[in-house]
């Protein structure tokens, strides 16, 4: 299918995995994850096959990261030299429209959410009993799929129990919805897809109206599962094969980033700060902390203007007191969290650092796992509480200097910055 070829492969999507860093070279899209990386290319033209070749191992082991590279059938001349050849599997294809929306008695399918932490689990483990998959769960996972827009996890249940499990997301914006793996076969999957497709908000709230315009699904399947899917109206379009090589030292043990949302580490962080920091969170309470003596409080009263020398103040103090091999984190109430190595993020060919300083529409936190010194910024009293004696000696002149007097030290009114009134709204002295 030549809107397969053109569209998906070698496709470089506009926000790149959790993690991770996507760089083109000529025809080739390499993703970089740290833990490992991958190739995708669709044509590759008249390109120096050797010289491309040389390029991506070179890039690979730079990075000390084993990689895969997914070879098509298509792909005439291609040189797999120092590769060592993997699993084999077929692309197949089927048109959205050509899906027959089938009900099982006793069976009820559902979009599965990030907070059901027991049923997440229950997937996880069906997942690691079957396969393999196009994009394996802890992968999709990693990724920063079960929050992601473009992703979406059905089950199938019985009696309220989990039966299988299905992983599917958008392809930008190709028309493709490609089905990252299936613990097993049920019409219902296909049938659940279609009717998304088609979605309106007054008959079908439970899709989401991003797939409006999908038109196919995209799988790659092999034995008994390849029989199955083309028996329900897939047909194959390319072979796919993986050829695979290690470099001789050590990738990194986990990504750079690494999403945090429902799992105990991210609860007992949250909870070890509201009891050590008394923490109340509230529009018209402020500090909203019982702030530590070793801390310093200013205002942000110059509004977003200054939000990105902000970061950087407060991302070269943060770099300057971790320890080798400490995670950071960065907390968002009521949203998501990130625990992430700061050596390895921020700036060219790495990825994104997590979060702002800034406080931009609720809490922000940057603390260390011990809590020993962070950043608490306040939303409603526009504030950057700093702590920690480390730190403050890293970026008190900086931020003094950007963002005005201190307004509190130890949790304590100084200068001519203070908190005023039942409102809590914060004022400047004449």
């Amino acid at each position: 299918m030549e809107e397969y070829e053109t569209r998906v492969r070698g496709r470089v999507p506009r926000h790149p995995p959790l993690g991770a860093v996507i760089e083109r070279d000529g025809p080739v899209a390499r993703t970089h994850y740290g833990t490992h990386g991958s190739v995708d290319h669709g044509d590759l033209g008249d390109a120096d096959l050797e010289d491309l070749v040389r390029r991506q191992l070179e890039a690979f082991a730079a990075r000390c990261e084993p990689v895969e590279w997914r070879v098509h059938d298509t792909d005439t001349g291609l040189a797999e030299a120092g590769f060592t050849a993997g699993w084999e599997r077929s692309v197949l294809v089927m048109d959205l429209d050509q899906v027959r929306d089938v009900r099982l008695p006793g069976h009820r399918i559902r979009l599965l959410g990030a907070a059901e932490t027991r049923s997440v689990e229950r997937v996880r483990r069906l997942a690691a009993r079957t396969g393999p998959h196009r994009r394996p769960f802890p992968e999709m996972e990693a990724d920063g799929g079960l929050t992601a827009v473009e992703s979406r996890i059905h089950v199938v249940e019985s009696d309220a129990r989990i039966l299988d499990a299905a992983w599917a997301e958008r392809v930008g914006d190709t028309g493709f919805l490609a089905v990252g793996g299936m613990t097993g076969f049920h019409p219902e999957f296909l049938g659940e897809w279609a009717r998304c497709a088609g979605y309106r908000p007054h008959w079908a709230p439970a899709c989401r109206p991003v797939d409006l315009d999908l038109r196919h699904l995209l799988a790659e399947a092999a034995g008994e599962m390849r029989d199955v899917l083309t028996g329900a109206g897939f047909r194959e379009i390319a072979t796919v094969r993986s050829y695979h090589r290690t470099p001789p030292c050590a990738p990194a043990r986990e990504r750079a980033v690494r999403q945090l949302i429902f799992e105990p580490e991210h609860d007992d962080l949250w909870d070890r700060f509201y009891e050590r920091f008394r923490f109340q969170p509230s529009i018209d309470t402020y500090p909203g902390v019982t702030e530590p003596p070793a801390s310093v409080t200013w205002h942000l009263g110059t509004g977003h203007a200054i939000a990105g020398e902000l970061d950087r103040l407060v991302r070269r103090g943060l770099l300057a007191c971790v320890r080798p091999d400490e995670p950071l984190y960065f907390l968002d109430w009521n949203h998501q969290g990130y625990r992430f190595d700061p050596l390895r993020v921020g700036g060219p060919g790495r990825p994104f650092w997590p979060g702002t300083a800034y406080p931009d529409g609720d809490y922000h936190l940057y603390v260390t796992a011990d809590l020993r010194l962070g950043t608490f910024g306040h939303p409603w009293e526009e504030s950057l509480c700093v702590f920690g004696a480390d730190l403050l000696t890293e970026v008190e002149a900086g931020l003094t200097a950007l963002l005005g007097p201190v307004m509190r030290r130890g949790g304590r009114n100084a200068g001519n910055i203070w908190t005023i009134g039942p409102d809590g709204v914060t004022r400047v002295r004449p």
